[in-house]
Parts: structure tokens; C-alpha cells; sequence
């Protein structure tokens, strides 16, 4: 207001010696003040519309790029929280919801709601925990997985239900020979377990070995889908890494389904590959029981 007498009354009324009502006299005959009240008015009627919500279109693709989804499976006994997007699973989490919150926002910076996971996902996870397998799960790789990560997670989907592979021949799978450590600090990180199967990889020196959730539920989990652990024990105690064939002199890994089909009385134990290959015996193209061996072979000759 420019009205030098209005704002003189204004500062009376502050100190309380003017009575409010000489204001609102003076302002219903003050031609300047009118005008400034006039203003005031669309100002506040410009203010309230600014309140008004959103679009909705304009809400859902602002929630979409702040906001993922949570649903919880139980199946065989086994709950799970599994975080998912319109792309596919995130992250699957053995624990507690406030877990999976606080693990999931530290990783995509986002945050959690719940929903209902579809089905083509539900489905999936589902299986996994039955022990069935995934052939392709549909996960949604985050844009923060390292080209070694992808690889390695990748690689772990091919690993047959039902059999296993040791770290270093995941290594040397995904042409990276040397980072068989790397290898068993990304199967450690799965954030999508189960549906990822990183409990189909095993030591090298045999045996089933450890898992996140711990090894008796990769125990578990590996008998679901049909591994005989209790024989992978078994063989490790002996030092047996591979079973040949005496009728077709092929040698594969213990628990490759061709090697389930092999005789007792056709069965060849091995430690290594060379006593294998010395006695005329050949690697099996599916498992590929060697190639965990080059990767060590290269480790030595480096060092």
C-alpha cells in the first residue's frame, strides 16, 4: 500500500493506540488502498491455485521415477520380500521388510511402496523356492551393476537345475580367469537370490561351502532341485572332483545329469584333470569340467 496515512494508522494500531475499526473505515473510502487491496485479493486467489493437485499423469510419472514396488512370497516354508519395478524383479530379501527398505533405498535411491508383484514375476520367484528353477528370470539389472557383475550373474542363470559349478569356472567362463575372488564377492552381493541361483556355485576344493542365508539352506535349496549333497561331501573327503565313463571315456563334473546316467560299475573317479586326460579320458562338452582348471593353471603360472 502507498497510502502514507493507512500505513501511519497501521503503526498506531501495532502500538495499540488506534482502534482497528478507523483501518477499516479508511479503507472502504481511500481510493488508493482500494486498488491495493484489489491486488492483495488476486494475488491470493493466484496463491490458492497453485494448491490445486496435479495432474494425475504428472503424479504417477513423478512417483514412477521416486517410488519402487514390495510384494511378499511364501512358498516351501520360505518368505521373501521381493522389490520389483514394470521392468522386472530388483532385489529379492530373506529378512525383515525394514531391511529390505533400508538395503533397497542405500543401493537405487528410492523408495519402497507395496503392490501386487505380477504374475509372470510371482511365478518365477515361486519356482525358484520350490527348487524348479528359472530358465530366463526376468530381473531388472540396475544401472549400477559393474560389466563384470552382469556377466557373472548372467553366467550363474546356465547353470543346469540341479547341478553345480565351482567359482573359478564361472571365471573363466566369463573370460576373467583371474578374478575367481571377484567372482565369490558378486555371488555374495546377489541381490536377486533364488531366481539367481548363486547357490549352485561351490568351492573348488568340494563340498557344498557357504551361502548368505547359510549353508543349510543352500543345502536345502540344492536338494530341492536335485543335487545329492550329502554324495558332493562324500566325494570331497576322497579328493574325487570328476566321474569318467568307462564306456565312452568322457569325464564330467559330479553332478552333470550325464554323469548321473553312468553305471556304478562304469564309474572312473578323478582328482585332477590330468590323471583324466592321461588315461585317454575327454572332457564333456556341457559341463566342461576343465575349464574351472585353466583358470588355476594361469594363477600359478602368474605367480
Amino acid at each position: 500500500m502507498r497510502c502514507r496515512s493507512v500505513l501511519t494508522r497501521i503503526d498506531a494500531m501495532r502500538t495499540g493506540e488506534l482502534d482497528s475499526k478507523e483501518i477499516h473505515d479508511h479503507l472502504d473510502t481511500c481510493p488508493s488502498c482500494n486498488d491495493s487491496v484489489a491486488d492483495v485479493d488476486v494475488l491470493a486467489s493466484a496463491v490458492k491455485s497453485l494448491l490445486a493437485a496435479p495432474p494425475r499423469s504428472c503424479r504417477d510419472s513423478l512417483k514412477g521415477k521416486c517410488v519402487d514396488s514390495y510384494d511378499t512370497i511364501t512358498e516351501r516354508g520360505e518368505t521373501v520380500h521381493v522389490a520389483f519395478s514394470e521392468r522386472g524383479v530388483r532385489m529379492v530379501h530373506r529378512g525383515t521388510l525394514d531391511e529390505l527398505r533400508d538395503r533397497y533405498t542405500k543401493r537405487h535411491g528410492r523408495t519402497l511402496e507395496e503392490g501386487h508383484l505380477p504374475e509372470r514375476f510371482r511365478k518365477q520367484v515361486a519356482a525358484a523356492l520350490r527348487g524348479e528353477g528359472v530358465d530366463d528370470p526376468q530381473v531388472d539389472w540396475s544401472d549400477d551393476v559393474t560389466d563384470i557383475e552382469r556377466d557373472v550373474l548372467r553366467m550363474l542363470t546356465r547353470i543346469p537345475r540341479g547341478e553345480v559349478r565351482t567359482y573359478s569356472w564361472i571365471a573363466q567362463q566369463v573370460g576373467r580367469p583371474r578374478a575367481v575372488r571377484a567372482v565369490g564377492n558378486i555371488c555374495a552381493r546377489n541381490v536377486v537370490p533364488f531366481i539367481v541361483p548363486c547357490h549352485r556355485v561351490v568351492p573348488a576344493a568340494g563340498g557344498v561351502g557357504n551361502y548368505a542365508f547359510g549353508s543349510a539352506l543352500k543345502r536345502e535349496l540344492l536338494r530341492r532341485e536335485g543335487v545329492d549333497v550329502d554324495a558332493l561331501d562324500a566325494l570331497a573327503r576322497t579328493n574325487v572332483r570328476f566321474i569318467g565313463s568307462k564306456t565312452t571315456k568322457i569325464v564330467c563334473v559330479p553332478t552333470c545329469h550325464d554323469a548321473r546316467r553312468i553305471r556304478e560299475e562304469n564309474r572312473v573317479p578323478f582328482a585332477d584333470a590330468a590323471s583324466a586326460s592321461s588315461k585317454g579320458f575327454r572332457p564333456c562338452r556341457k559341463c566342461q569340467p576343465f575349464e574351472a582348471l585353466k583358470s588355476r593353471s594361469s594363477r600359478h603360472m602368474s605367480s
